[in-house]
């Protein structure tokens, strides 16, 4: 014991900090009882979730009918009302104002235009595409018949050749 007592003096007095590590007491009954009450727990936990949820489930079903019950009844009252404007004059057409003045409209506005003026530019390279490609024809057309035309004035000096050596 004396031992002990001038070991941990050493240790207090030194001043370098000493490292405590964590030795668990075991005794048997402990670690079982520790085990199970917080199994306990767990279950209470679980219970009292689910007897929650159970119960917003419920408060939640008996709100939404009673919403529907209320809506049901504003269309009972609303027909009722148009039975009588029926009865009484036309049918309006609704009028649907267009959106130029909202941002959605801007950008309605402006994505149209970027689709028109994408649709010219693409049909202004395509006529260029097409001239370009007529201007190559006559030019290979032209290729063609020079190549023609000298190669039958070759044919004929060939055979005026020929029949001179006869």
């Amino acid at each position: 014991m004396n031992d002990i007592a001038q070991k941990t003096e050493i240790l207090l007095s030194s001043s370098k900090p000493v490292q405590k590590s964590y030795v668990p007491k075991l005794h048997k009954g402990d670690v079982k009882d520790k085990f199970e009450a917080m199994q306990k727990a767990r279950e209470e936990r679980n219970q009292r979730r689910s007897r929650d949820e159970k119960q917003r489930r419920k408060e939640q079903y008996v709100r939404e009918r009673e919403w529907n019950r209320r809506k049901q009844e504003m269309k009972e009252l609303l027909a009722s009302d148009e039975d009588d404007d029926a009865k009484s004059s036309k049918i309006e057409k609704g009028y649907v104002p267009k959106l130029i003045g909202t941002v959605k409209g801007k950008f309605a506005e402006m994505e149209k235009q970027r689709q028109e003026e994408e649709r010219k530019r693409m049909e202004e390279e395509r006529k260029r595409r097409i001239e370009q490609d007529m201007i190559e024809k006559r030019k290979i057309q032209r290729e063609l018949a020079k190549k023609a035309q000298e190669d039958g004035s070759r044919e004929e000096s060939e055979d005026e050749g020929c029949l001179k050596n006869i």
